[in-house]
């Protein structure tokens, strides 16, 4: 079950990556937008949507990493009183009850990417008018791999792990 973890976990590290380098494109495209905009007196016609598809992308693919990481909102006020136990024990409530949703969440996401691509879909939010299936693919993706991390956490509620100890 480790294994299946730490495989799972590297993938979604490798998301949340993904979800980071995205950050490039979309500061280079604001500040071109910016530059073009205010220097040249020429606004392009495709900043706005890259950038609020850019900062959606970079925002969902981050889900399951900020999960993963420990990032994620909490509400402490009674869990500080309870033993770790007790809170593992919250956790997977929590988590098996989130985990259904998510999976059917993710499948009915990949039907709404699907569908948008079949009937070649845009956006219609400006002059660019993007398709909106590969947006709709990184909805699935994120979702999916929320829940995978989601399971990684349920697993590891029920599953004491050691830390790794670094040998020399």
């Amino acid at each position: 079950m480790n294994r299946f973890i730490d495989l799972a976990e590297r993938w979604v590290v490798g998301i949340g990556v993904l979800a980071a380098l995205l950050l490039v494109p979309l500061v280079l495209a604001t500040t071109w937008e910016v530059i073009s905009r205010y220097a040249l007196d020429a606004p392009t016609i495709w900043a706005y949507e890259i950038g609020y598809t850019l900062t959606g992308a970079h925002f969902l693919l981050a889900l399951a990493y900020t999960l993963r990481q420990g990032e994620h909102i909490r509400i402490d006020v009674l869990s500080v009183f309870l033993s770790p136990q007790a809170r593992r024990r919250i956790d997977a409530v929590v988590y098996a009850l989130v985990l259904p949703i998510l999976v059917w969440l993710s499948w009915t996401l990949w039907h709404y990417m699907a569908d948008g691509y079949a009937r070649g879909e845009t956006s219609g939010q400006s002059a660019l008018n993007l398709p909106v299936w590969p947006f709709r693919a990184v909805f699935t993706l994120a979702f999916a791999t929320l829940a995978l991390q989601v399971l990684c956490e349920l697993l590891k509620s029920f599953v004491r792990r050691e830390p790794k100890v670094q040998r020399p």
